[in-house]
Formats: C-alpha cells, structure tokens, sequence
C-alpha cells in the first residue's frame, strides 16, 4: 500500500463523509426531537457529528485503500470507491438505525393530530388572580421525551352558568399512552386527567367525552380523587375548526 495513495483517499473520503453527515444528522436529529434552544441541535450538528464523520470517513479511506492493495496511481479511484462505498454506508446504516427509535407521529388521513380540551371548573375553583398571561397555564405530557406546554386559547374562556370553560388545544407529536392533561391555575394549584387516550387514536375518538374528574397533580402518597374540576376532549385533525 502506498502511504501517499492512502492519505489522498482517506482525505478525499473524510471530506466527502463530513459534507453528507450535516444532512443527514439534522435529518435523524430533528426526528428524535433533539432540542435546538440555544442552538444545541446545530451546535452538535457542528461540533460532534461532522468532525465524527470526517474521522470516521479518513479511516475508511485508509482501510480501503488497504484492502485493495493500491501501490499504484491507477488504482486510486479503485480505492476512492471502496472507500466511499464503506463510509457512506456506513452513514446510512448508522441513521437508519438511529430512525428505528424515533417517536412516531399519530396521523389520520395522512395529516397530524391534535387535542382539543375543555377544562370545566367550578366557581369555588376558579382563578382568584386575573385571566391571561399564563393564568391559567396547560400542558400535555405523553412520554420522557414528550412533555410540552399546551395552548391556552384565553380569548374563548367562557362560563358556563356558575362553570368556568377553559378551551385547551395540545398538538399530539407521539404515540404514547397514558397521556396526562394537566392545568395550572393561580401559578399554586395543578389538576391532572389521566386520558384513556390510546397511542394512535381512531375514528371514535375524534367525539367529544362526557366531562372526566380531574385530580390534584400531586399525589403525596395518596389515591386519586376527584377534585371537583372536570375536562373533556377529543382529538382532531391539526388546524381544523372546533
């Protein structure tokens, strides 16, 4: 093996490797969900995956050329291909793998799913503090990885005789069970629904629920009991119209 046949390949392989792992990487880590706040996405992007698919690309390159023994110029591309086959294979097997634990998106019809809430609360419950700016504030959990603030339409908030109706719209990213609904009122008290949601809804599930006892979010060691708050629900197609 030529030892300056061998570093021309494993350079022109790590390059070529480094170019097609930004795509790549920000494909597979926009799937997994990794969060970008602060340019983390694009930072790892940058600093980890590149520089690890330049290293692993220069040592394919020196493995190929190895392995079809080029000592001479004119086995170059030869070598250059080999190279090339292993490395970007290599890429494509890693980003597959990587894909097979990616969360997958509940859809029907092709197009993604959200969930519309009514929180329904009572009048010894409703919020002392004024409406608005994050009182009352919402959030959807469905999993580790899922956990995320869910949209609290304040200027539909209405009352229903001595009920307060508190509309709440989450986009459902996982399917993941059981999906816990939550409501934060006055920045003190939190009220919790358990949903008998399944992971990829069907089509009974796109009917509203008769109202749900809601518990205190906090447990402390002691069994669920209603609270008084009640919640329905149903799941929609994304921007459809309630």
């Amino acid at each position: 093996m030529s030892w300056k046949i061998a570093l021309t390949v494993a350079l022109l392989t790590a390059v070529i490797t480094a170019l097609a792992t930004a795509p790549v990487a920000d494909h597979v880590t926009s799937k997994l969900r990794v969060s970008n706040m602060e340019g983390q996405r694009g930072m790892a992007i940058a600093f980890i995956f590149i520089p690890a698919g330049f290293l692993g690309g220069f040592l394919l390159g020196l493995l190929g050329t190895k392995l079809v023994h080029a000592v001479e110029w004119a086995q170059f591309w030869k070598a250059a291909g080999v190279s090339l086959a292993m490395s970007l294979g290599g890429l494509v097997a890693i980003a597959g793998l990587s894909l097979l634990g990616s969360p997958i998106t509940p859809q029907f019809g092709g197009k993604p799913l959200e969930l519309q809430a009514e929180i329904l609360i009572p009048r010894p419950l409703q919020p002392k503090a004024p409406i608005g700016d994050g009182n009352p504030r919402a959030s959807l959990y469905a999993g580790p990885s899922d956990n995320h603030r869910a949209e609290v339409d304040t200027g539909r908030i209405r009352t229903d005789g001595d009920t307060l109706v508190v509309p709440i719209t989450a986009s459902l990213n996982t399917a993941y069970s059981p999906r816990m609904l939550s409501i934060i009122i006055d920045d003190s008290l939190s009220y919790t629904l358990d949903m008998p949601l399944q992971p990829s809804p069907q089509e009974g599930d796109f009917q509203w629920t008769a109202p749900l006892d809601m518990r205190l979010s906090v447990l402390n060691g002691k069994p669920p009991a209603p609270t008084g708050i009640t919640a329905r629900y149903r799941v929609a197609v994304a921007d459809s119209v309630q």
